[in-house]
């Protein structure tokens, strides 16, 4: 693939997940989701602000913007993640870290979006259904014993972590370098969750974290 092609492909990448479909649901709704709440545009805020029938659709969107450009990239590549060679690779791990990193600094408001985990999430799914699977299971359970929306991100990354690792992490000791490319960038996007993360860690550090969907 040409190079121009392959920067097409990550500034397209970047522009799909930089739309803020969070911040759109609460202007049409009279309301900028980053004066309420916990001030985010993500999916979470837009439930605990305007609720389940324009937090759900939010959800929705943010995690179909993680999983569509690198999907449409593997389908336009013509062969399944385990049979990319290192250039394919690098390609696709770029249009997935722009995908997401759109949606965390969007262009769209001055670099500053959500948290980026609808649209980490989505992306996983376009790695492997059962990384995807694994972070969401992850997600669920510590969201049943918790109700902490934050702690189970943070938990389902390390899920995440895990899957990829047993899905990607080589045999007999064997590490291809594509596959190392992509722990390597999973591992940065979970340090990027995290730092996203860090004013709720604080607060749960403090015991003052808001439990699932609470108004306050």
């Amino acid at each position: 693939m040409e190079i121009w092609e392959c920067i097409a492909w990550v500034a397209a990448a970047y522009l799909v997940g930089s739309v803020p479909f969070g911040y759109l649901a609460g202007r049409v709704n009279g309301i900028d989701l980053r004066e309420h709440g916990s001030h985010n545009i993500g999916a979470t805020n837009a439930v605990r602000v305007l609720g389940k029938k324009w937090g759900i659709p939010v959800f929705v969107c943010d995690f179909l913007k993680g999983y569509a450009p690198p999907a449409l990239l593997t389908w336009h590549l013509g062969c399944s993640i385990t049979e990319f060679s290192t250039e394919q690779m690098g390609l696709f791990l770029g249009v997935l870290a722009a995908a997401v990193l759109g949606h965390t600094f969007t262009c769209f408001l001055r670099f500053r979006g959500g948290k980026g985990v609808a649209t980490t999430a989505g992306a996983l799914f376009a790695i492997s259904l059962w990384v995807g699977g694994t972070a969401v299971l992850v997600w669920v359970l510590c969201m049943l014993f918790t109700r902490y929306v934050s702690l189970s991100s943070l938990v389902a990354g390390l899920g995440m972590m895990l899957a990829a690792a047993a899905r990607f992490g080589g045999q007999d000791g064997a590490l291809s370098t594509a596959d190392a490319m992509l722990l390597g960038l999973l591992g940065l996007l979970y340090v990027l969750v995290i730092v996203k993360h860090r004013s709720n860690i604080v607060r749960l550090i403090h015991g003052t974290e808001p439990k699932a969907f609470s108004k306050h």
